[in-house]
């Protein structure tokens, strides 16, 4: 499959020779301050790799390595997760170098993702799910079209103590209302 290319990013799926990038990416804290998944060796990160293949072997999600268009160079990744089929959802989740935040990566990188999911699966729903105080988070979600519909208060443990999570989602049907 061709996957599109925007003005500043382009979408790989992830590959096994991608270890080395989204080891970079869940393994610095400053990244994985907001996300649920971080490791602390390459050897440790395979299980993420193998987690990838699973998705795309069960067909339960795939994600793609987020790459300078001109460059080639690896950005960050972004993908989808825990498709339930009877009801056509999916959990969306990305993240992205710190040295590339604030400069629009993520805002091209879902304006090419979003209609790629959209267009070659048969999902309706996208529900992205972002801890309470990550409101760079929360705002790009919005600018992109997703719906705030609440928050489940101290709905996880993390640490010590347990956090809230905000839920966006985004409909097919969302989209075709942004078009007209």
């Amino acid at each position: 499959m061709t996957v599109p290319t925007g003005p500043e990013v382009r979408l790989d799926p992830v590959a096994d020779a991608d270890l080395p990038h989204i080891y970079r990416g869940l393994s610095d804290s400053v990244v994985i301050k907001y996300y649920s998944v971080s490791y602390d060796s390459l050897a440790a990160c395979q299980a993420q790799m193998a987690w990838y293949a699973d998705l795309i072997r069960t067909g339960s999600g795939a994600w793609h390595l987020i790459r300078c268009r001109r460059t080639g160079e690896p950005l960050g990744a972004i993908g989808y997760n825990g498709v339930d089929p009877a009801h056509k959802r999916a959990e969306l989740g990305y993240w992205l170098y710190p040295e590339h935040w604030g400069k629009g990566v993520m805002s091209a990188a879902l304006g090419l993702w979003i209609p790629l999911v959209y267009g070659t699966t048969d999902l309706h729903r996208l529900l992205a799910v972002v801890e309470e105080p990550n409101s760079r988070s929360a705002r790009l979600l919005e600018r992109a079209g997703f719906r705030y519909e609440g928050m489940a208060r101290e709905c996880e443990r993390k640490g010590d103590g347990f956090i809230s999570l905000h839920h966006y989602a985004l409909l097919r049907s969302d989209l075709a209302l942004s078009v007209d």
